[in-house]
C-alpha cells in the first residue's frame, strides 16, 4: 500500500508543473487528498484495532479450546505387510531330493534394511505358535516383532504344517539343521520376498530351539545370533517319562490325523493333553488352550529319536557370537532336574558352561510361565526379553548393533 501511494502522490502533485495556477491547484488538490488519506488512515487504523481484538480473542479461545479439546492421535503405525513364500530344499547336502518348506515373511512397512528374524516352532506345533489367531496384540510375536523393526519370517519347520512330510525317519536334527541353513543362505540372497537381509537371528522354540542349536554349532557364525526359548542344556527326565511322553501317540491314531501319516512316522500328543504337559495353568486362558488343541501338529520319529543329541552332545562348543536362552519358571521339561528354574542366577552359571567363550550368552527366566511362553498370560514378558536382547546384541537394522557380542 505504501509505494502505491507514494507513486499516486509523486504522479500527480510534485510533478504537476511550474506554473503557479497549476501550483496552486495542485497544492489545494494535495491538501484535499491528504484529508482523503488521513480519513483513510483513520479508517485503517480502526480497523487494524478491531482486527487485533479479533485476533486476540481467537488466540485466547485456541488457548481454552486446546485444553479442552481431545488429543490428537498419534501417527498410525505402518502397515504389516504378509507374504507366504515357498523354497526348495534338500535334507542332506548333495542329496538329489528335493522338499519344500513354507514361511510366511512379515513387516511393517517395507522389509528394506532391516534385520530378519527367522523362527522356528517346537514339535507338534506350526508357524501359528510365533502368531496366534487369537488376540494378535498379546499372542503374536510376530506384531511384537515387526513393530520394533523387525522382519520376521515365520517357517513352518520341515515336517511340519504347510511344509512337505518326508519319511519321518530322515527329519532328525541334522536334516532341520541343514534346512535351516540353507533358509539363512536364501533370506540373504534375496530369494525371500526378493529382498536381501544382511542380518538373519534365527530364533527357536523347543524342538525348534534344538534345531538352533545343532544348526548354529554346525554352521558357526552363519547367523548374526540366536535366541533359544523352551530349552536348557538338561532335560528333567523324570517328568518326560513319567507325564510327557506317555501323552504322545501315532498321528494315524489321532482323528485329526487319519489317513495322513500311514507309516507311523509321526507323533502328536492325546486329544486333551496339551494344558498338563505345556503350560503353567494358573497363568493360562483355557480359550487358548483350546484353540491350541485344535491347531496342534506332529513331531516326527525322527526329531524325537535325535532332538536330545544337540543339547547332551558338544555341539553347543561351537557356536560363536551372541546367544539368548529364554526359560519359563515353570516348565517343566527342562527345569527340575539339573537346574532350578526360580534361581536366575543358577540358570545363567549353568547354560554358560555349556558354550564356548567365543559365545556371549544370556539368560533370562520368565515368571509363572510354563514351557509354551507366547502362550501364556504374560507372553510379552518373554517378547520384552527377547527383544531387548535383540537390539542390543544385533540391532533391528544393517547398522552395527549397539552393544556387540564381548562389549562390556
Amino acid at each position: 500500500m505504501k509505494s502505491h501511494l507514494a507513486y499516486l502522490i509523486t504522479d500527480r502533485f510534485l510533478f504537476a508543473g511550474k506554473h503557479p495556477a497549476n501550483e496552486r491547484k495542485a497544492t489545494m488538490e494535495m491538501k484535499a487528498h491528504m484529508n482523503g488519506l488521513g480519513g483513510f488512515a483513520r479508517h485503517v487504523g480502526r480497523a487494524r484495532h478491531t482486527l487485533w481484538l479479533l485476533a486476540s480473542v481467537a488466540a485466547v479461545l485456541a488457548m481454552v479450546l486446546g485444553v479442552f479439546a481431545p488429543a490428537q492421535p498419534a501417527a498410525a503405525e505402518a502397515k504389516l505387510e504378509c507374504s507366504e513364500h515357498t523354497l526348495s530344499v534338500t535334507l542332506t547336502p548333495g542329496a538329489t531330493d528335493t522338499f519344500n518348506v513354507v514361511g510366511t515373511l512379515c513387516s511393517q512397512g517395507p522389509a528394506a534394511g532391516k534385520t530378519v528374524q527367522l523362527l522356528l516352532h517346537g514339535s507338534t506345533y506350526a508357524r501359528y505358535y510365533w502368531d496366534l489367531p487369537f488376540q494378535a496384540e498379546h499372542y503374536s510375536y510376530v506384531r511384537s516383532a515387526t513393530k520394533r523393526g523387525y522382519a520376521t519370517f515365520n517357517l513352518d519347520r520341515i515336517g511340519n504344517g504347510a511344509s512337505d512330510h518326508p519319511d519321518g525317519d530322515l527329519v532328525d536334527i541334522d536334516a532341520n539343521a541343514f534346512v535351516v541353513h540353507q533358509v539363512v543362505e536364501a533370506l540373504r540372497a534375496g530369494e525371500v520376498g526378493s529382498q536381501s537381509f544382511a542380518k538373519v537371528i534365527v530364533v527357536g522354540h523347543s524342538m525348534g530351539s534344538f534345531t538352533t542349536l545343532q544348526y548354529a554349532g554346525s554352521f558357526p557364525g552363519e547367523a548374526d545370533g540366536i535366541i533359544l526359548t523352551g530349552l536348557l542344556h538338561d532335560i528333567n527326565w523324570s517328568f518326560v517319562n513319567a507325564s510327557f511322553l506317555p501323552k504322545f501317540w501315532p498321528a494315524e491314531m489321532d482323528p485329526k490325523f487319519l489317513d495322513q501319516f500311514p507309516y507311523l512316522h509321526y507323533f502328536t500328543t492325546q486329544p486333551g493333553t496339551r494344558g498338563g504337559i505345556f503350560y503353567y495353568l494358573p497363568n493360562a486362558d483355557p480359550e487358548v488352550i483350546a484353540l491350541d488343541e485344535s491347531l496342534k501338529q506332529t513331531t516326527s520319529s525322527g526329531e524325537l529319536n535325535t532332538g536330545p543329541v544337540a543339547i547332551y552332545g558338544p555341539i553347543s562348543l561351537q557356536i560363536t557370537g551372541p546367544v539368548q536362552v529364554v526359560i519359563g519358571q515353570y516348565d517343566y521339561i527342562f527345569c527340575g532336574g539339573l537346574v532350578n528354574c526360580s534361581d536366575k542366577t543358577a540358570v545363567q552359571d549353568f547354560e554358560e558352561t555349556k558354550f564356548s567363550d567365543s559365545a556371549c550368552v544370556e539368560t533370562a527366566v520368565i515368571n509363572d510361565a510354563g514351557h509354551v511362553l507366547n502362550l501364556h498370560l504374560n507372553a510379552d514378558a518373554a517378547y520384552s526379553q527377547m527383544l531387548s536382547w535383540a537390539d542390543r546384541n544385533v540391532g533391528s537394522t544393517a547398522d552395527p548393533a549397539p552393544q556387540p557380542c564381548g562389549t562390556p
